[in-house]
């Protein structure tokens, strides 16, 4: 009867642990807006060495943080990497039921705003375009850019904008500039806190 080692079991236990806390360390590096219920949510690109570890880190790690609002979705497989949205379902539910979201999300071939619906789309698009790297123009929706921003985007055809940071700005200028300062300080205490040791859980604002 096969009996498997001890120390391989050690070993392997390790290796997930390690392969789960570099997902944690991404996420926090990459989402700490989105951690910390400042911003709707994230796109990461998750690089790995075997997918089946890696999708079992992002179940864990959905798993951990699920109960404090924070949700993570695979939305494209590629050779050595996960396109991960990692996004809070309360803040997204009320961005696209907004009735200019919602109009705009019709016309862009949505069928409904539900929010599993909506990603479910969203990843069909996406997936369409296989590696090439395209995202829908309606994704800034799911990442908290302003409706104004992402019709505005389109209409110039991503030039003319009045800022650039998290992206391009062409309707309140001054607001989105406040902001992306906001997103940028978050950023910069939540890589010293993790360095610190500080875990996800506790980085992550629940609601």
């Amino acid at each position: 009867m096969f009996t498997m080692d001890k120390e391989y079991c050690v070993n392997a236990e390790g290796m997930a642990e390690r392969g789960l806390k570099m997902l944690e360390n991404l996420i926090i590096e990459k989402c700490a807006p989105t951690l910390a219920n400042l911003k709707t949510g994230e796109i990461v690109n998750y690089r790995f060495k075997d997918l089946t570890n890696a999708k079992m880190d992002v179940i864990r790690l959905n798993d951990k943080l699920s109960s404090r609002g924070v949700n993570i979705e695979i939305l494209v497989e590629r050779k050595n990497s996960l396109l991960l949205y990692v996004y809070r379902k309360n803040r997204l539910s009320c961005d696209l039921s907004c009735p200019l979201a919602r109009s705009f999300l019709e016309k862009q071939g949505y069928a409904s705003v539900d929010i599993g619906e909506a990603i479910l789309m969203l990843r069909a698009k996406i997936n369409r375009n296989g590696l090439k790297n395209k995202f829908p123009h309606e994704i800034g929706l799911f990442l908290s850019y302003p409706i104004q921003d992402v019709q505005g985007f389109i209409e110039n055809q991503g030039k003319n904008c009045k800022h650039c940071g998290y992206w391009k700005v062409y309707g309140e200028e001054e607001k989105a500039a406040l902001m992306f300062a906001k997103f940028d300080k978050c950023k910069e205490a939540y890589r010293r806190m993790c360095r610190q040791g500080v875990s996800i859980n506790k980085l992550t604002v629940a609601c």
